[in-house]
């Protein structure tokens, strides 16, 4: 089973609600009560909710505007995507090709995306009686699933159809046998920190994938007996990416500048963009109460306050270190990429429309966009990935990864693509 053995008694709510506790709030807002678990969650039962796909497609109500420059910086990345992101030996690539090309994405070999994947990488597994089906964290030196879901958060965020027809182990099944599955397979105790997830910075892919297909209110209870409830899971995950940002929102309140020591949210994947990102889309698909929003909303003041601060440090640190150039615009890259993402997915949804003056940030990020890439190419980034991978596999992954989120980053700032949910 893909999530056997891997929970382990206060891991998640140790981590989530005591470890980051050093970092007070501001003084206006009051630290936060650990969520507690609701007395309506059901008892074990076999059955299994319906697929609800999401309703909402939505694009951002304020677009920007395109120039020769950035159609010049969309081309390269996506040129990079498709010949990167299709590799039918890098399933994780290939789930950020699917969230930045779309549901019809193909790889290289010709294959739709989408059921290639299921053919190649995943198992069956019967739970509850049913033949359902999952992905592997890794199969050898084959990375599929560094976190949690992401395959499935990738398809359901890139539209694909739940009863797609698929094969498994040479038996038919549709995509939708992967969300059941992830629904059973995911589970946490509130009551002692056990959980499916190996920590709070896993939680993200998992959550949003799950919401993506829920229907309103959903209660369950997972395969091993825990009784689940999306309120709670929404609750705990914008607690912690509240928490986490707590020094951040001191800093904003104060109107003072923060530093970046690896402390707080900068610790979780690409700055925290996606814990803000799986946040924001559980609420906007109606999880969670008044209180979630409200966080959601300084969420969405503390991304336009952090930009140009975050934005500074790396352009900063790269005139200051021409050795370490490449690297720190590779992270430029995924910060502007997840930025764009994460401001017209909030304002797209109605949980943050920005000020006028925040819209002229969105602006300033597709400029910064266009200077990135453009430094990028430059330093030959894009020229010699096949030799970066030689050298630095994980600068090579994150240049593909990054690449895709900036792709789809600026598409959604642009209004070229859909945000669904």
């Amino acid at each position: 089973m893909r999530r056997a053995g891997r929970g382990c008694a206060v891991a998640l709510l140790a981590a989530a609600l005591s470890a980051c506790g050093a970092s007070e709030l501001p003084e206006a807002t009051e630290t936060p009560e650990p969520p507690a678990a609701r007395a309506e969650a059901p008892a074990a039962s076999a059955a299994l909710p319906a697929i609800t796909p999401p309703k909402n497609r939505v694009k951002t109500p304020f677009p920007g505007e395109a120039s020769p420059d950035l159609e010049s910086a969309i081309e390269l990345l996506a040129d990079t995507v498709d010949a990167h992101a299709s590799d039918p030996e890098n399933p994780w690539a290939v789930a950020h090709g699917l969230l930045a090309r779309g549901a019809g994405f193909t790889l290289s070999d010709g294959e739709p995306a989408v059921e290639a994947m299921f053919k190649d990488y995943a198992f069956e597994e019967e739970l509850g009686g049913r033949a359902l089906v999952g992905f592997p964290r890794k199969r050898g030196e084959i990375r599929i699933e560094p976190h949690t879901d992401l395959l499935l958060k990738a398809m359901t965020e890139a539209g694909v159809d739940p009863s797609l027809a698929v094969e498994v182990d040479g038996h038919p099944h549709e995509v939708g046998d992967l969300w059941r599955h992830s629904l059973l397979t995911t589970w946490l105790n509130l009551g002692n920190g056990e959980s499916s997830f190996d920590s709070p910075n896993d939680m993200p892919w998992g959550i949003q994938a799950i919401a993506a297909w829920a229907p309103e209110n959903l209660q369950w209870a997972a395969a091993q007996g825990t009784p689940m409830s999306m309120n709670d899971m929404t609750r705990l995950m914008v607690h912690v990416l509240h928490t986490e940002s707590g020094f951040m929102l001191q800093a904003m309140a104060a109107g003072e500048d923060f530093q970046k020591r690896g402390q707080g949210i900068f610790q979780y994947t690409c700055g925290g963009a996606h814990l803000l990102q799986g946040g924001a889309f559980v609420v906007a698909r109606g999880f969670g109460g008044e209180d979630e929003l409200e966080k959601l909303r300084q969420q969405g003041a503390l991304l336009y306050y952090r930009f140009p601060r975050e934005l500074a440090i790396t352009t900063s640190g790269a005139a200051q270190r021409p050795d370490m150039a490449l690297i720190l615009m590779v992270q430029q890259l995924k910060f502007v990429g997840h930025w764009l993402e994460s401001a017209h997915k909030l304002a797209a949804s109605g949980i943050y429309p920005p000020s006028g003056a925040e819209r002229q940030v969105m602006a300033q990020a597709l400029v910064a966009l266009v200077d990135t890439v453009s430094a990028l190419k430059r330093l030959g980034a894009y020229d010699n990935l096949d030799t970066i991978r030689l050298e630095n596999e994980q600068l090579y992954l994150d240049l593909i990864g990054d690449s895709a989120h900036a792709l789809h980053g600026v598409e959604l700032a642009l209004g070229r693509a859909e945000y669904i949910y």
